[in-house]
């Protein structure tokens, strides 16, 4: 005998559909207002995101030991220039540097000046030529035709030296003279009475207007050490022209 399936009363399709309805809509609540907080990054994941977004500024040496130099620079006027490898010539008395095209420092027996350097103990010389219908390495600090000095007190002078590695000596124009050749070397407002650590100089010809005419004055401007810069403070105030 067969026996026929026995239906189902209709109610009970309802009832079934609300609930998977009711189901579902409890489900999706339930992911929406999932208030648990994310994994904390690891002390790994922190210190990547960190060296990616901080960058940390080199501070300069606050100590130079004396050394030569090798290179200086006048943001002013776009000025930059090497140095001779030995001391600065003397030729009867007068500095007289080798080149042209370099400067030099006035060290060695019979001077008592120093190189350039946080601890210094006394003044720094430092020469160079200016030409005369060519350049010189100097030709920059002094304007003949004008018959005035190119830097004013307070303009900045760096120098890097031998044991400086990529940090900078950094000097302030203090006073500026244009003496006479022959009155130079006995001026004590250019050298003063005594030893002068942190003090330093430069000096060059003063070439006439007149191409002609002989150079017989100097342009000599004091400094005064004012600390240490690294290199990408230099290069930030440094304009070349």
């Amino acid at each position: 005998m067969i026996t026929a399936v026995k239906s189902v009363p209709r109610w009970v399709y309802h009832v079934r559909r609300i609930v998977a309805v009711l189901i579902v809509v409890l489900l999706v609540r339930a992911l929406l207002d999932d208030d648990t907080p994310p994994p904390e990054p690891s002390a790994e994941e922190t210190s990547v995101s960190a060296s990616e977004t901080t960058t940390v500024r080199r501070h300069a040496a606050a100590q130079i030991t004396s050394g030569r130099p090798v290179e200086m620079v006048v943001p002013v006027l776009g000025m930059r220039a090497g140095f001779e490898e030995a001391d600065c010539r003397v030729v009867d008395g007068a500095i007289d540097p080798k080149s042209m095209d370099k400067a030099c420092a006035l060290t060695g027996e019979g001077y008592p000046y120093a190189l350039p350097g946080t601890d210094a103990t006394d003044l720094v010389v430092i020469a160079g030529h200016t030409g005369a219908g060519f350049s010189g390495v100097f030709d920059k600090l002094y304007d003949g035709t004008a018959e005035r000095h190119t830097v004013a007190e307070g303009d900045y002078l760096y120098v890097r030296t031998e044991t400086s590695g990529e940090d900078w000596l950094v000097y302030r124009a203090t006073d500026l003279h244009d003496p006479d050749k022959k009155a130079l070397a006995s001026d004590p407002a250019i050298w003063g009475n005594g030893p002068m650590p942190g003090r330093l100089l430069t000096i060059s010809c003063i070439q006439p207007a007149n191409l002609l005419a002989d150079s017989v004055r100097n342009a000599v401007v004091g400094w005064q050490l004012e600390g240490t810069a690294t290199s990408e403070d230099v290069e930030t105030v440094f304009q070349p022209r």
